[in-house]
This record gives C-alpha cells, sequence and structure tokens, in this order.
C-alpha cells in the first residue's frame, strides 16, 4: 500500500533518506502545459538535477527555497532563494510524492549560500525576573501620551523623522531602566508609571542615536520600532507576526520614542544600557562561533548638478534608511542650476539592510519640515559597491524624468568580528608591548593614504585600553626623533626648531591626525559652550569686518577709509570676545588635553632650552589643531546648522588668523599690511596674559581661574550594574563609545600576513554557481589553512589527546592551548611570563592566528548549509515539523514560532494539516473504499487481530491515535461502539457505500466532528 502523507511518515522519509532524492517524474521550467519526463535527483549538496542522459542542473541549491503545491495532483512548483531559477515538478505517485516533499522540506530550512544569509540574533544580556534600578534619570520625551495621566506637554523641536500621532507629544519624565530589560517613564508630578517599553524586544538597530543633523544636537536618543527593518527581518525570521508591533503592554499603541538628555555622558549611558538588552545580530550556524557583522559606509555628498529648478531654491539631502531620514544636509540655494553641500556621514548598515537611499528635497524656508517636496531620490546597494573608493555622478530619479545627477565619495568596510574571547590574549599582548615598535611597524606597512583611518583604529584601541596617554607620548618620540635624529641638541640650531614646529604640525601624521580626532572628542562639549556660542553670536550679527583695502569696492578713498575704520572696531571687538572666553576658561579646558599639552612640553624641553621653540610648539597644538579650524569650519565640528558663506565666512576667517598669529608671538608685516594695527593694539596688548595661560593650561603652574562652565566632565558618572560583564564587552565602551572588538580586529588585519582571500568569501551568495567554496576535509581551500588556523590547532590537539579524540576547540596562543604544549605543571607561571613579555613578533604571530580562524568560519559561512552538518538530525527534523506550516495558498514555508495570529497556516506537526492537500494519484484506487486498510497500516491490523478480546473502546482509541485525521472523518455517527467497531472491521459493500456517504457529510464540518468524536471517548474511557 502507498505510505501515508502525514507527519510520521515526513519524518520517517527525512530520517531514512536524509534529503537524498532520487525519482522518475515529470518537471518543467516553462509552465504546467509542458513536461517533460526524467530521472531527478537531490544530492548531498542540495543541487536538484535531471539526468537527460547529460546532467541538467534545474535548481543550483534548494537551501531557502519557495515551495507552493499547484493542483491535487502531486503538482509542485519549486523557486530558488532570491527567485534565479523555478522548475514545476510533478509526481503520478504517492510515494514518490512522499519522499519527494519530505526531502524539499528539509533543504527548505537549510540556510543558502551567502555570509548575510545567516543572521542570527541574540540577546546580549540573560533574562532576569528580579527589578532593580540600573538607570535613573529625568529627561524630555516625544511619544505617546497616555489617557487620564495629567501630563503636562513641553516644547521641543519639530519631529520631521516620521508622521507622527496627534497624540504623541513632548513631555517631561522619569525615565527607569530596569535589571529585567523594562524601560518605565513614571510621571515626575505623582510618580505614577505612565507606561513601560520591553527593550528586550527590540534589535541593537533599533536604539539609534539621533546624528545631530536631525535636531542641531548629539544629545537625541531614538527608542522603538523600526517598520521596515523589521519587515526584512520576518524573511530571516527573527521575528514573529505576534511581536513585530508589540513593545508595551500598558500602552500596545507606543510604537517609539525620542529621549532628550541633558549632557551628552547621559546619551552614552543610557545608549549603552539600553543596548544591552537589545537583540544583537550576528552570523553563524548556531550559537557557537557566531561572528559580529560591522559594515559601515562613509558617504560624501559633494554636489547636485543639472538641475531644472530656478536659482535661489532652497535644497537638501537626506539619507533614508528604512523609509526614514536618519542624517540630512544643510539647506542650501541653488545657483546655476547646481547646489553645493560637501557634507560627510558615517552610516552603520545592519546585516540585513541592502541598500539606502539618498533624497533630494526642496524647502520653503530654511526650515526642514515633513511635508518638504521630493525632487528625486537615488538608491544606493551596498552590494554594488566596492572596496574601492566610489567616485561618480549618480543619476536622480524623478517624475520629471530630469539629468539631475549628485556628486558623490563613498568608502565602505566590512569587517567579521570573532566573538570577544578570541581578543583576550591579543588585548594583553597590545597592552604589554613596547608602543614604538607597533608604531614602526604599522607605519612601514601602511601607506600614506591610510593616514587617517590607521590613526582613528589606533586610537581608539588604546584610548579603550585607557592607555591613550602612553599612545601619545610613543607619537610625539617618534615625531621628535625623525627631527632631532642627527643631532643631540638643538640649542643653537633654529633651523632644527622650525623643523620640529612644521614636523609636528604643519605636515599630516599620525600624530597631527590622532589629535584632531582626540580633541574634538574630549573637547566636543567645551567647544561648543565656549567657541560656539562665540561663533553663533558672529553669524547672528552678520556683522561687516572687512578692512583689506584691495576687498572693499568703494572708489571715494574717504568713505573707504570710514568703512575700515568701522570694520575694524567690529573685528577687533570680536577677537577680543574670543581671546577673554579662551583665557579666562583655561581651568574648564578638559583635563585629558592638558595632559596631552604637559606631555608636549615636557618632552622638547628634553631636546632644547630654547623657550620659543616650546611655547611654539605648545600653541601649535592648542591653536593650530583646536581653536582654530573650529572657527574656520564650524560645520564640520557640528556648531553651526550650515557651512558659513559671505561675511560671516571672511569674519571668522580674519579671527583665526589674528589668533593664530598672536598665539604664535610673532606679528603681521609687509605681507598683510591692512593687519598690522593688531600687532600693538592686541598682540603686544595681551602677550603677558598667552604666556600666562600656556604656563596654567601646561600644568607649570597651578590654575587658580574659577570655572565658569558646568561641562558634564564634572559630573558624577553612574555606573551601570548590568547582571554579566561579558555581555559589555561586545558594547561600545564608555565614555566615547568605541567599539574596541571592531577596531582590535581592525589592526589585526593591518598587522597580519595572513588576508582573507575575497574569492573565497561571498557575502550575498551572488558568486557565480561554478565557483564553489570548499573548506571541508581534504578538499579544503589552501590559503585558510596556514600555521594559526583551527586546523593547526587540532593538529596540536590530536596528538595531546590521541586516546581520547575531542572536538573542543582550543584558541591558539590561549593559556589552555600552551599549557597542552608546556606539558608542565608550571605552565601558569610561563604564559603570565609570556604575555608580560609580549614582542612585536607575537603580536604578529597573534594577528595571523585571528586572521586565519576568521578566514575559516567566514570561508564555510559563504558556502550552504547541507544535511551532514546538522548535529541532532531528529533533534532538526521535529524543529522543521513544528516551524514549518501551509497557508491557504498551499505556500509552504518556515516561521520563527507559531503564533494564534496564524490562524491560517498550519503546521506540518499535526496531521490534520494534510487535509488541505487532498491528492488524487494513479496508484490511490481503492484507498478510500478501503480507509481503513490504508489508514492503519500493518502494524495497526496485526494489533487488532491479535487483541479482539480487547472493549472495543480502548481498540477505536488506538486506531484513532495511528490514524490520518483523514480516516477520522470516515468515522459515522453510530450511537454505540458496537456499530461503530463493526463498521470500520465489514467487508459488506452496503456499509462501505454507507461510509462514503458519511466521509462526504463528515468532511463539511471535521473540526466539528472531530470535537464531538473527543467527548464520546472521553466518556467511555
Amino acid at each position: 500500500m502507498p505510505p501515508l502523507f502525514n507527519s510520521r511518515s515526513i519524518r520517517s522519509e527525512i530520517e531514512q533518506n536524509a534529503g537524498l532524492f532520487d525519482g522518475q517524474i515529470e518537471w518543467s521550467t516553462e509552465g504546467i502545459e509542458i513536461f517533460n519526463k526524467g530521472q531527478v535527483k537531490i544530492g548531498s549538496l542540495g543541487d536538484l538535477v535531471v539526468i537527460r542522459p547529460e546532467e541538467l542542473v534545474l535548481i543550483h541549491g534548494l537551501q531557502e527555497c519557495s515551495i507552493q503545491v499547484i493542483d491535487n495532483k502531486g503538482t509542485i512548483f519549486i523557486e530558488s532563494f532570491k527567485g534565479r531559477e523555478h522548475v514545476y515538478l510533478k509526481c503520478s505517485e504517492r510515494t514518490t510524492f512522499v519522499k519527494l516533499f519530505s526531502s524539499l522540506i528539509l533543504w527548505q530550512g537549510l540556510k543558502s549560500r551567502g555570509i548575510l544569509n545567516k543572521t542570527i540574533k541574540k540577546s546580549h544580556c540573560p533574562t532576569l525576573n528580579t527589578e532593580s534600578n540600573l538607570l535613573v534619570a529625568s529627561c524630555k520625551i516625544f511619544g505617546l501620551l497616555p489617557k487620564g495621566k495629567n501630563v503636562e506637554t513641553v516644547q521641543g523641536p519639530d519631529i520631521t523623522l516620521f508622521q507622527t500621532d496627534p497624540n504623541e507629544r513632548w513631555f517631561t519624565a522619569m525615565v527607569v531602566l530596569k535589571s529585567n530589560g523594562r524601560f518605565q517613564l513614571i510621571n515626575e508630578s505623582d510618580g505614577q508609571l505612565l507606561y513601560s517599553i520591553d527593550v528586550k524586544k527590540l534589535t541593537s538597530d533599533e536604539v539609534r542615536e539621533l546624528h545631530n543633523s536631525i535636531f542641531e544636537s548629539s544629545n537625541y536618543l531614538f527608542l522603538g520600532i523600526i517598520k521596515q527593518l523589521r519587515t526584512e527581518n520576518i524573511s530571516n525570521n527573527f521575528f514573529s507576526h505576534d511581536e513585530i508591533f508589540t513593545i508595551s503592554n500598558e500602552l500596545p499603541k507606543v510604537k517609539r520614542i525620542i529621549l532628550e538628555f541633558p549632557y551628552r555622558i547621559d546619551v552614552d549611558d543610557w545608549f549603552v544600557a539600553l543596548k544591552s538588552f537589545t537583540m544583537g545580530e550576528y552570523v553563524g550556524i548556531d550559537n557557537t562561533n557566531l561572528l559580529r557583522v560591522s559594515r559601515t559606509v562613509n558617504l560624501n555628498i559633494l554636489e547636485v548638478s543639472e538641475l531644472s529648478i530656478d536659482d535661489g531654491s532652497k535644497l537638501y539631502v537626506e539619507v533614508q534608511l528604512w523609509h526614514q531620514p536618519w542624517y540630512r544636509t544643510a539647506i542650501v540655494e541653488s545657483l546655476e542650476r547646481a547646489s553645493f553641500f560637501r557634507e560627510s556621514f558615517d552610516i552603520d548598515l545592519p546585516a540585513t539592510t541592502s541598500s539606502f537611499t539618498i533624497v533630494l528635497k526642496k524647502a520653503n524656508s530654511f526650515n526642514y519640515s515633513i511635508s518638504d517636496q521630493v525632487l528625486g531620490y537615488s538608491l544606493i546597494r551596498y552590494e554594488d559597491l566596492t572596496n574601492k573608493l566610489f567616485d561618480e555622478r549618480i543619476p536622480i530619479n524623478s517624475s520629471n524624468k530630469t539629468n539631475a545627477n549628485v556628486y558623490v565619495l563613498i568608502s565602505k568596510a566590512t569587517n567579521y568580528i570573532l566573538p570577544a574571547e578570541n581578543f583576550n590574549n591579543i588585548e594583553q599582548m597590545i597592552l604589554n608591548l613596547d608602543f614604538s615598535q607597533l608604531l614602526n611597524y604599522v607605519i612601514s606597512k601602511n601607506n600614506q593614504q591610510d593616514l587617517e583611518r590607521t590613526s582613528v583604529i589606533l586610537l581608539d584601541i588604546f584610548q579603550s585600553l585607557q592607555r591613550e596617554n602612553d599612545w601619545f607620548s610613543a607619537l610625539l618620540d617618534f615625531e621628535i626623533g625623525k627631527v632631532f635624529s642627527s643631532s643631540i641638541s638643538i640649542n643653537h640650531s633654529h633651523r632644527n626648531g622650525n623643523n620640529l614646529y612644521n614636523s609636528l604640525f604643519r605636515s599630516n601624521s599620525l600624530l597631527t591626525k590622532s589629535l584632531e580626532v582626540y580633541n574634538l572628542r574630549v573637547g566636543q562639549e567645551y567647544l561648543e559652550k565656549v567657541v560656539g556660542e562665540f561663533i553663533i553670536d558672529v553669524i547672528t550679527k552678520d556683522s561687516q569686518t572687512e578692512i583689506d583695502p584691495m576687498r572693499i569696492s568703494e572708489s571715494d578713498e574717504s568713505k573707504k577709509s570710514q568703512i575700515i575704520d568701522a570694520n575694524y572696531k567690529t573685528l577687533s571687538k570680536y577677537i577680543e570676545i574670543a581671546w577673554d572666553k579662551i583665557y579666562k576658561t583655561s581651568n574648564d579646558l578638559p583635563e585629558q588635553i592638558k595632559q596631552q599639552l604637559k606631555s608636549l612640553r615636557n618632552k622638547i624641553e628634553l631636546f632644547t632650552t630654547d623657550t620659543t621653540i616650546t611655547l611654539n610648539c605648545v600653541t601649535g597644538f592648542i591653536f593650530l589643531r583646536f581653536f582654530c579650524p573650529v572657527l574656520l569650519n564650524p560645520k564640520l565640528f557640528f556648531l553651526t546648522k550650515a557651512h558659513q558663506t559671505g561675511n560671516n565666512k571672511r569674519t571668522l576667517t580674519l579671527i583665526s588668523k589674528v589668533l593664530l598669529t598672536f598665539a604664535n608671538r610673532s606679528s603681521f608685516g609687509a605681507k598683510e599690511p591692512y593687519l598690522i594695527r593688531f600687532n600693538k593694539e592686541f598682540i603686544e596688548k595681551h602677550q603677558s596674559e598667552l604666556l600666562d595661560y600656556l604656563d596654567k593650561v601646561t600644568m607649570k603652574k597651578l590654575d587658580f581661574t574659577a570655572k565658569r562652565l558646568k561641562l558634564s566632565s564634572s559630573l558624577e558618572r553612574s555606573d551601570i550594574l548590568l547582571t554579566s560583564k561579558d555581555s559589555l564587552k561586545e558594547l561600545p565602551t564608555l565614555p566615547f563609545l568605541i567599539d574596541k572588538y571592531l577596531r582590535i580586529d581592525q589592526l589585526v588585519d593591518m598587522v597580519s600576513n595572513e588576508r582573507l582571500n575575497p574569492e573565497i568569501l561571498d557575502e550575498f551568495g551572488t558568486q557565480n554557481f561554478d565557483e564553489k567554496i570548499i573548506v571541508n576535509g581534504n578538499d579544503s581551500v589552501e590559503e585558510l589553512y596556514k600555521i594559526g588556523s583551527l586546523e593547526f590547532e587540532k593538529l596540536i590537539l590530536d596528538q595531546e589527546n590521541n586516546s581520547n579524540k575531542t572536538d573542543e576547540d582550543f584558541e591558539f596562543g590561549s593559556e589552555k592551548f600552551i599549557k597542552v604544549l608546556l606539558k608542565t605543571n608550571e605552565s601558569e607561571e610561563i604564559f603570565n611570563y609570556i604575555n608580560a613579555n609580549s614582542s612585536l613578533k607575537d603580536l604578529i604571530t597573534e594577528a595571523d592566528k585571528l586572521s586565519a580562524k576568521k578566514a575559516r568560519l567566514t570561508a564555510k559561512l559563504s558556502t550552504s548549509e547541507t544535511v551532514n552538518e546538522i548535529y541532532d538530525l531528529d533533534e532538526y527534523i521535529k524543529k522543521i515539523l513544528n516551524n514549518t506550516v501551509i497557508d491557504p495558498q498551499k505556500n509552504i514555508f518556515k516561521i520563527s514560532e507559531l503564533s494564534t495570529s496564524h490562524r491560517d497556516l498550519k503546521p506540518l506537526c499535526n496531521d490534520s494539516t494534510y487535509n488541505l492537500l487532498k491528492f488524487k494519484f494513479s496508484n490511490d484506487e481503492g484507498i478510500q473504499s478501503s480507509t481503513s486498510t490504508y489508514a492503519f497500516n500493518n502494524r495497526s491490523n496485526e494489533s487488532l487481530s491479535k487483541k479482539e478480546h480487547k472493549s472495543p473502546t480502548k481498540r477505536i482509541q488506538r486506531m484513532i491515535r495511528s490514524a490520518s485525521l483523514n480516516t477520522i472523518t470516515s468515522f459515522t455517527r453510530s450511537n454505540t461502539v458496537t456499530n461503530l467497531s463493526s463498521q470500520l472491521n465489514s467487508n459488506n459493500e452496503s456499509t462501505i457505500d454507507k461510509g462514503k456517504k458519511n466521509l462526504d457529510r463528515l468532511e463539511e464540518n471535521l473540526e466539528v466532528k472531530k470535537t464531538k468524536l473527543g467527548r464520546w471517548l472521553h466518556r467511555n474511557k
């Protein structure tokens, strides 16, 4: 008899054939009208092929394929992942269909080619039932107002990120983060709970810093559902339909909130604490050896040209992710059919997000609005970007079909980061290494073009390890050493003094680039409160300050002289104000900057007793690389909304020029005669103040100046007491939100001799089908298995554990590995000694090991999953049957979790599901007329014949447990057990006819009949 088509038969076929299939069936790639018949096979790699007589591949890899049952004649439509290939298959026999169906659903549950197709969500923190307070703060919130809670609204910036709900407003509240991941909003007036948000239901990308361009401040956080992002993740089974849009139990309509904090350190603390409860994004096959993915894009928007628009139109560009703007340029006026922006954004893309959009908009004023007109857009696909700089003019798609384009520079970087514990050894080696060795090696290996990237990577590492002072000391020694390598002293060499100044501050080096980043990072808040307020005042007044006669168009010399005098007074006033603010806040200058100034001065004084050279180097540090760049380009430092032009730009340039000359303790000469007046009236006047200021900021003398600014660095910082310290490792470090292990991974790539082979990696599953990536067994790719790879680790460990083979994955170079290798009881002390005396060679060896391990894992993840890789087939089959469902259109697909909202979806683990597929095969004649014989199979019939003396009730119960629901529907409404039993076993033709009629009637309401029969059985136990 043909086999049953139910969960038991599916399980049996999978266990027996493990996804393999070989049978004579019909196939078609053109449609269901014309079929070809042939021998179709599914092999161990999941390829669907037909033999005729040569082998023709119908689908390259059935992993994550789409399946739909077309009709009741055994026809199935199969489409490959991403829809590149499709085929129709038709089985004429039930036996063949069951085998094919079982094989298909097994392969459908496996992941396809491409690293990014194997994304997994995993929570950072373990879930606790306790509700202790982790963080508490008072802040301003934009969100849904609960009814009847007496919440007072406040003023706040306009929301242009999304369409707002009428009940969403700005209000103040106490916010509390609980240790169980609940984020509570408490009414400040009465202490009542307004509502809470379950942060554990959010992904890491749904807790976001809002870029400065959105609200002209960096003190905002977004927290909530990003609909499009979740829609993308449904296909990856990260969310069930029940949980996709619900994050608050008290107020289900709550979808998102925006938090405004008074200080930047609050943003950092809350950002990390909230992220610790979210679901992180990884790639991997299971929860072991997961890789964290970092995908960053640096986007420079330079200009938009060929516009069909009037001059003077107010234009800006938005960068949108998931149909929402997260970055935007300043609003500029178009001129000669072009608009110039010159703005740069660093964008982090989740692994599941494949693109971002550049949107050109027209504003009605110099303020953004949600209703601003969209002129066009350009879609940028991450997959289309290469590792080289993308320097192109991209067409703007618009309804009027213009030739407008946007000129962009785009660079991208993808990093696959090993779990944090893999970096323990190299982290200790970095701490114990002679920094000068590392510096010399990095400089020799990396070219000048990567200077800025290299400086940021190294600075981030040492700052996250709290060794930035030592790193800057090594940088200073290196730069000073280059100048004085041929001379012990420069007491009589003014030329060497100039060389030192020019080398340290006028040329680009790791030192200068690192200082620029560091100064902005630690001094941003200081600059905002000192220089920023001054710049805003200058811009607001927009005064005339030009004093160069060549730039003033007035022909009347007398009037020109009057204009110059008036402008000089205005400019002089501005310069006095700027210096006064700097001088009187010497005690507010961040301690980290003072420490670097002190170190610089001390090191210069070791080489020279010339005070002029020493002070010039110090002023070059503080003015040339800190104050003056901010004055010249305040937009770059987030101090203004737009780039400055016209009078304001000229005013800020003149102020910078005078302050820099003053700081260098020089004077204006014949080259710029119009500025000579400042020599006496400003430079000489404040010379003693400058020397006093330099002594204070280099800690040569105590600074008793009263503090004038309330900076966040003066506030007590809350400790974030998370349940697990390990959960913090992969989160950004505090302060400054540095991704430490991303930076160490980039350093590994920088110093390692091992490199990821781009021909091996397949991130998106887009390589040609004939490009096979083999990483198992004897056919492994040669590039993957060098010293430092896991194969080398296993070789050593196999020799040690010859009698007891193990799959335990030791870290090469780890403490456990070394102890095994040394085979000594004193290995603990030896290991500590090795770490404490790490050399550059040790660091490179460790980097090679990490690179090789990452190469092995990424190459493995580039390939499709196969049945041979399933660790526990029984458990996997159970998971497949539970999570694979059939919808009313007979589509068969996998979901993460079946819930009450899936009423139309039937799981394959329930035998009732198979009633949706009412097949009629050519060899099924007589099955319905002998239902009991087919349904109960040989084992059931044998059991009945041997146990006829048992009670009819128990016998029927046993039959029902082993029978399919198709058989249950053939039971009649007999009032007694005897009549029911006799009908099931009768060979009388009239009884069979009656059974057929009953079958037709009962199929109209299967669930009712099933329920009544169940109640009858319960009564007759």
